[in-house]
């Protein structure tokens, strides 16, 4: 019977869970994750895995279960759960659930890290017209404008994304999800209030 793994070419590395149920690698295989379908452990691969994940050279391979000194790790092969009877067993629903809030959290980690990077291209081209003052041509001048605009206006859908992700983790862990759509509806009307700079945001007459 085959299973699948996530594994760097030599199988050094393997995919894991951690405590906190996230993915991560371990160089421990009785600690691997094994999948029952290559579809399964594809769309892992595809949509759960950080960058940090896939750039260690990890990758889908099949391995032969409950065969003596097989590379399978022994302790996913005893705890490997059965797909259940039907779609609509307790099992399912749940394994379903945590499915998706693993998504959510790993999706939520992407973001903070692309926030990040364009929170760091943002103090780049800021210090570039600081240190510029007096010297950049109406050309370049506008070159920077329209650069910081681009940055700032990436950086809010993933801030705006965050919020949503935060929302339903939020509404999760005070156990009332069935407010979490009205509470995103929200952040669609929400108005921003200007800190500083309030002539910016005020009509013209």
């Amino acid at each position: 019977m085959k299973g699948y793994v996530i594994a760097d070419k030599n199988k050094t590395i393997w995919l894991c869970k951690d405590a906190s149920n996230s993915y991560s690698l371990t160089t421990d295989k009785d600690k691997a994750v094994i999948f029952d379908s290559k579809p399964t452990a594809d769309s892992t691969f595809r949509n759960n895995l950080s960058k940090l994940i896939k750039s260690k050279g990890v990758e889908v391979k099949a391995v032969t279960l409950q065969i003596a000194g097989s590379d399978t790790p022994k302790k996913e092969l005893a705890t490997t759960p059965s797909v259940p009877a039907e779609n609509g067993s307790s099992k399912h629903i749940v394994s379903i659930v945590a499915d998706a809030v693993a998504k959510l959290n790993y999706r939520h980690q992407a973001l903070v890290e692309q926030e990040s990077k364009y929170d760091r291209q943002k103090t780049d081209i800021e210090h570039y017209i600081e240190f510029n003052a007096g010297k950049l041509n109406a050309c370049d001048g506008y070159k920077a404008y329209k650069l910081l605009q681009d940055v700032l206006l990436e950086r809010r859908k993933i801030k705006d994304e965050i919020q949503v992700i935060n929302v339903v983790r939020d509404r999760m862990a005070a156990e009332d999800i069935a407010n979490i759509e009205d509470k995103v509806k929200k952040l669609e009307s929400r108005i921003y209030e200007p800190r500083e700079l309030t002539y910016l945001f005020e009509k013209e007459k």
